[in-house]
């Protein structure tokens, strides 16, 4: 199982098998026996993404996203494309710098 937008690589155990660019970005410092795939009670999915649940009562997935799927939908209904690598960034900032986006 690969992240398709941090690129990580998980095994069918669920283990951390794989980071891009592992040396450069995390100086190697990543415990990886730490970072494996967490048991989930639910696995559902909806365009194109999967989604996990911890909690066991929580709704379905599509009861939950209600009005939300109107804009997954709007976003995804030509399809979804992966352009490049993981991205990398060097920022001479603080700590008020967004870290994901």
């Amino acid at each position: 199982f690969a992240c398709r937008y941090h690129g990580w690589g998980y095994g069918t155990d669920g283990r951390l098998q794989n980071i891009p660019l592992q040396k450069d970005a995390y100086h190697d410092r990543v415990e990886r026996e730490r970072l494996g795939l967490r048991p989930v009670a639910k696995v559902e999915s909806y365009a194109g993404f999967v989604f996990g649940c911890l909690d066991p009562e929580a709704p379905p997935l599509h009861d939950y996203l209600g009005e939300m799927k109107w804009h997954m939908d709007a976003i995804t209904s030509r399809g979804l494309e992966l352009l490049g690598p993981p991205l990398k960034s060097i920022l001479h900032c603080n700590w008020k710098a967004p870290a994901e986006h």
